[in-house]
């Protein structure tokens, strides 16, 4: 029975991670968002996954590159307004689940036949994904996105790809806001 509760209650983690996906921002607000009107993409090899999964990592880039193409910036090589890049970072982490059983009523610190209660405990994989905006000329951050959600144990590559766009479009939400503020 508890082989068959742990790999349910990984699922419903992941399903909740996923509904609940929300970008977090910090931004300098002494920075010009309106002004912006070129980036280039800048690698960050000590912090993507550009070594341990190449494909993955072309992914991103090519999203987040699509992401600002798409908010009607425009990407040069030489000179851009800014420099756009991602980090990730995994972590694990222990959700405890308590369910009630039998009469649903809460077991207290006594036992009885009748009244009883479980608790699992399942570890999981959490994982950021972080995208900075920085100026180059004075090589400061001026914004950055984050968000986090449970990263499934044998994603499928499609699935990988839509959990990234929904973070990534989240991310790229927030940022435009930021250029409209201006």
């Amino acid at each position: 029975m508890r082989k068959l509760i742990v790999p349910l209650m990984i699922a419903a983690v992941v399903s909740l991670g996923a509904a609940s996906m929300k970008a977090y921002v910090s931004y300098d607000k002494n920075a010009d968002f309106a002004a912006i009107e070129t980036f280039d993409y800048f690698p960050t090899i000590e912090t993507s996954v550009e070594d341990s999964a190449p494909p993955v990592h072309e992914m991103m880039k090519l999203l987040i590159i699509k992401r600002f193409q798409d908010g009607g910036l425009k990407r040069v090589k030489d000179n851009p307004d800014v420099y756009v890049t991602y980090h990730t970072d995994e972590n694990e982490a222990m959700r405890m689940n308590t369910t009630l059983h039998l009469y649903h009523m809460s077991a207290g610190w006594w036992w009885s036949p009748y009244w009883g209660s479980g608790m699992d405990v399942a570890s999981y994989t959490r994982g950021t994904l972080i995208v900075d905006v920085w100026n180059p000329k004075t090589e400061e951050l001026i914004w950055r996105g984050a968000t986090v959600g449970v990263v499934p144990e044998d994603p499928s590559p499609a699935k990988a790809q839509k959990t990234i766009e929904k973070a990534l479009n989240l991310m790229a939400k927030e940022f435009r806001k930021m250029r409209k503020k201006e």
